[in-house]
């Protein structure tokens, strides 16, 4: 019988078959994997910074800070903390000896201004330099004397003019507001209601307009109950059907592990499948776990090609 054949395999487990076991993750669903605890795998560097107590911080204080590296900066120059102040420096100064304001500098160098070009600014008024102070000014004022009356001075004196800004009789409009009938312009009196008569047409009725553009009973589209309801307001009710699936594939449902070996092999090729050259020891090997054998066949050239052709006979000599 050929090796590729593939036998079932039996349904009683041997003795000496080892199960699954019990340690672990469990690969059956109805088994739950137990706990599992190791080893941590944290270096002890860590442990220092654990906070046990404030006692024992004391006795850890300086044991994690930094050595003498301190970078102490110089006093002398420009401080970089801003909590030192930065001292004075004085320098010498690099201005040339010689060029003194005299008489005999003006001729050498005739650009150096005279003591008219200055333009020397007065003291009076507001002055530009930042180093002089600007004196204080008075001047006369600029309002008119229609203000002036507005100047509270005391109770008695309001008194006197009482009255003369306030308007005259002939700015109130008497019709405004001794009228009782109508929008009352003063906020002390309140509007009463108002009733009119109402313009509509007599004899012309608003549901025969209404009843016009109302439209028939036939031209409302009823939607059927059964199915899918268009309108929000309706609930769809479940539908039922026929499974549209075929019978092929009801033997690739999985039932259990005993129903799997009633049909093991079903779905597997025959040995003909393969071909009648499958399983031979000679042409070429399908399976690749066997090497293919070196073939040896007879030529296919004619014989006694090109013997006797280019040798002339014997009337072919002169």
């Amino acid at each position: 019988m050929p090796e590729a054949v593939r036998r079932p395999k039996s349904n009683v487990k041997s003795s000496g078959t080892a199960g699954r076991s019990m340690l672990g993750v469990q690969h059956d669903s109805r088994k739950s994997s137990s706990p599992v605890f190791g080893f941590g795998s944290a270096d002890r560097n860590a442990l220092a910074r654990v906070f046990i107590s404030v006692e024992h911080c004391r006795a850890d204080f300086g044991k994690v800070g930094p050595g003498a590296v301190y970078d102490l900066q110089s006093g002398f120059g420009t401080q970089n903390s801003s909590k030192n102040s930065n001292p004075p420096k004085f320098t010498f100064g690099t201005a040339s000896r010689f060029l003194q304001p005299s008489a005999a500098r003006a001729k050498r160098n005739p650009q150096v201004p005279g003591p008219g070009t200055y333009s020397a600014g007065s003291s009076i008024g507001k002055n530009p330099e930042s180093n002089k102070i600007n004196q204080a000014a008075f001047g006369f004022g600029t309002a008119t004397r229609d203000d002036a009356r507005r100047v509270f001075i005391s109770a008695a004196a309001a008194k006197v003019r009482f009255g003369a800004e306030s308007p005259g009789p002939a700015a109130y409009s008497n019709s405004a507001i001794q009228h009782g009938v109508g929008a009352q312009p003063s906020s002390q009196r309140r509007t009463e209601p108002s009733f009119s008569i109402g313009t509509e047409k007599r004899l012309k009725y608003d549901y025969v307009e209404r009843a016009k553009k109302t439209p028939g009973v036939g031209l409302y589209a009823t939607q059927a109950s059964v199915g899918a309801q268009t309108l929000s307001a309706n609930q769809n009710e479940p539908c039922f059907g026929f499974g549209t699936a075929t019978r092929d594939d009801a033997g690739k449902a999985f039932l259990g592990k005993e129903q799997s070996k009633v049909r093991f092999g079903a779905e597997s090729p025959g040995p003909a499948s393969l071909g009648p050259g499958a399983f031979g020891g000679t042409g070429r090997m399908v399976q690749s776990t066997k090497s293919t054998a070196p073939n040896a066949t007879f030529g296919g050239s004619a014989r006694s090609l090109g013997i006797g052709e280019a040798t002339p006979g014997p009337g072919s000599y002169d």
